[in-house]
């Protein structure tokens, strides 16, 4: 006799059924969510990657075991295959939360604020649990036990290490509150500098001098000035000792002119210079940034070192010294064949000039100011700039000239204008300055003279229009 078996009626048909059939309809479903999430950049693309490779086929492959193969729970390859299964799930679950709440958190908002490390903590105390609730429900293993022998050890662990870990999770709330970010300047007990590296531990400073590495929990307990907040701009104060004999309008004339050529001040501000007494002058720097306040100050103090000894004022208690009356014949004999000047004129003239040393990074040449005395490199290298023209559209500077030994500084010096161009020097630079009255009275007695100053002071023109047009 034939037996007709009932295929439809057995208990694993339908469960053979739902994987041979939804399970690559669910594959193929799974795959365009992948890539519409991998355009989009999310950080949920890596959890349905998982999914889609090892949760579902290992998924699959626990239920062919258990409903189609009848094998029963406490089969040591089912339990295998369920707790691989079960380990996926918690972690593709942590993957998804994480990126749900941190990938795409709003600045400023309390998801980016928090540390990585309480993230992290708080997955493994998840995986931990997860892997408990796992070995529970497929091993059947009593977690009673654990958690207990768990719970007493982490109370005797804490007592016994209870100053290390306060110090840690000081640490640890300092950066979830972050009071300060990179690249802000902090001022600790004495220390300044810039915040170059932030970690549950410690904070790193440049200092300018070096690294200095302050522990976390020493800020957390000590009060602290952040220079960068609420705003980036910052007015740096300290100061500078004249010669009590130095006339003070001198003095400050003096700074603020130098100060000026400083690129880290605010735009449209200009530095201010107070008296207190004594030869000592307070200077206020307006900064775009607290970061910049110790280049600033050392590159005005390297400054002010030349500007004050062509001014004849006392700095640091250095009284300033003429240069010697060789060093400024050397100097006028450089320029002779433009000047046409003969042995006995140069000694003639040579106490009348002087002589003087810029430092890197100083004006020779301010735009507004009539120039008082004719110049021309003597050492270094100048670079002469002009206002951009309107097709510029960026209101910046063009190069006009970069001038060395022998060429003029002041073109426009004879013609009594307020000069438009800026001299700067590029170098440590030293500029022989002529009386104009002695210049206008070689270009009357020397026609030569005249011809070669009126082409320099013609092609500083020419060359101004250009690069303004250009």
């Amino acid at each position: 006799m034939t037996h007709i078996v009932d295929v439809g009626g057995t208990s694993w048909f339908g469960w053979a059924m739902a994987l041979i059939v939804g399970l690559p309809i669910l594959l193929l479903v799974l795959s365009e969510v992948h890539l519409r999430l991998v355009r989009r950049g999310s950080g949920l693309a890596a959890p349905v990657n998982r999914l889609r490779l090892w949760l579902l086929p290992g998924a699959g492959l626990l239920v062919l075991l258990t409903q189609v193969g009848s094998l029963p729970a406490d089969n040591n390859g089912v339990r295998i295959v369920a707790t691989v299964v079960g380990v996926l799930a918690v972690s593709i679950a942590l993957g998804a939360l994480n990126a749900l709440l941190f990938d795409n958190a709003d600045r400023g908002s309390w998801r980016e604020r928090l540390p990585g490390i309480f993230v992290d903590l708080a997955r493994l105390v998840l995986v931990v649990a997860g892997a408990a609730i796992v070995a529970s429900m497929v091993w059947g293993f009593d977690v009673g036990g654990l958690w207990a022998t768990l719970g007493v050890g982490s109370i005797v662990i804490g007592l016994a290490l209870q100053n290390a870990i306060g110090s840690v999770v000081s640490g640890l709330l300092l950066l979830f509150e972050q009071p300060f970010r990179l690249g802000d300047t902090l001022d600790v007990a004495g220390a300044r500098g810039r915040v170059v590296e932030m970690n549950w531990r410690s904070t790193h400073l440049d200092t300018g001098s070096g690294v200095q590495v302050i522990p976390n929990s020493a800020l957390a307990a000590a009060s602290f000035t952040n220079d960068s907040r609420p705003t980036r701009a910052h007015d740096h104060t300290f100061s500078l000792d004249f010669g009590a004999a130095d006339p003070p309008h001198e003095v400050v004339e003096t700074v603020t002119t130098t100060a000026a050529a400083l690129p880290s001040l605010r735009p449209g501000s200009v530095a201010t210079v107070r008296a207190t007494g004594g030869g000592a002058y307070d200077v206020t720097l307006p900064l775009a940034s607290a970061s910049e306040a110790g280049i600033a100050s050392s590159t005005l103090r390297t400054q002010l070192w030349y500007a004050a000894r062509r001014a004849g004022l006392t700095l640091d208690g250095v009284t300033p010294v003429t240069r010697p009356t060789a060093d400024v014949e050397a100097a006028l004999r450089s320029v002779s064949t433009t000047l046409e000047l003969t042995d006995e004129e140069v000694e003639a003239l040579a106490p009348q000039c002087r002589l003087n040393t810029f430092g890197a990074g100083e004006h020779i040449v301010r735009p507004g100011r009539v120039p008082t005395t004719y110049g021309f490199v003597a050492s270094g290298v100048v670079e002469v700039t002009a206002p951009a023209g309107s097709s510029g559209g960026s209101g910046g500077t063009v190069v006009v000239a970069r001038l060395d030994r022998g060429q003029v500084v002041t073109a426009e010096a004879l013609l009594g204008e307020s000069a438009i161009l800026t001299a700067t020097a590029l170098t440590l630079t030293e500029v022989l300055e002529l009386p104009l009255v002695v210049v206008d009275q070689l270009v009357v007695a020397k026609h030569g003279v005249a011809r070669r100053l009126s082409e320099v002071a013609e092609a500083r023109r020419a060359n101004t229009a250009d690069g303004q047009r250009a």
